[in-house]
């Protein structure tokens, strides 16, 4: 089982806001995320969480409600599939410098649980790597995670 810290990027796909590809890729992924062993971390009252809020509001056409109840019918409130984390208190000391405050909460999963972070954001990707932290780009995550097994 591998498990994997997201960002946004997976409401903006969703959602539709980076286009019909994106959109169909993401949810693909999500099913396939589904059917395999693998697992998502977020965390409380993060970024990530206030996305996915919003999202369940805007979750009025066919496609948005499939998409929903994807995610919160198989995934979200699935414990084999979703792990959720309590980030306030941390004990080990994080260097946040060349990081967003937006993307601060990513590195305080990551120190809870030791798993690779998917983003878009190359400059933070740049970041977490200076600090050996692992990070995946979309769209390298997504290409890797669809190949079948050799």
């Amino acid at each position: 089982m591998s498990k994997f810290i997201l960002d946004e990027w997976l409401w903006h796909d969703l959602s539709g806001e980076n286009g019909k590809e994106k959109q169909k890729e993401t949810f693909n992924f999500l099913e396939t995320m589904y059917k395999k062993c693998d697992k998502i971390v977020v965390a409380k009252n993060s970024k990530f969480v206030e996305k996915e809020k919003e999202f369940s509001k805007i979750a009025l056409d066919i496609l948005k409600h499939k998409i929903a109840k994807l995610y919160f019918g198989l995934i979200r409130f699935n414990s084999q599939k979703c792990e959720e984390v309590d980030i306030e208190n941390i004990e080990e000391e994080i260097d946040f410098t060349g990081i967003n405050p937006d993307d601060m909460y990513l590195l305080k999963i990551y120190y809870k649980i030791k798993a690779p972070i998917i983003t878009t954001d190359i400059k933070l990707k740049n970041s977490l790597e200076n600090k050996n932290i692992e990070c995946k780009l979309r769209d390298d995550f997504l290409k890797e995670y669809f190949k079948p097994m050799e």
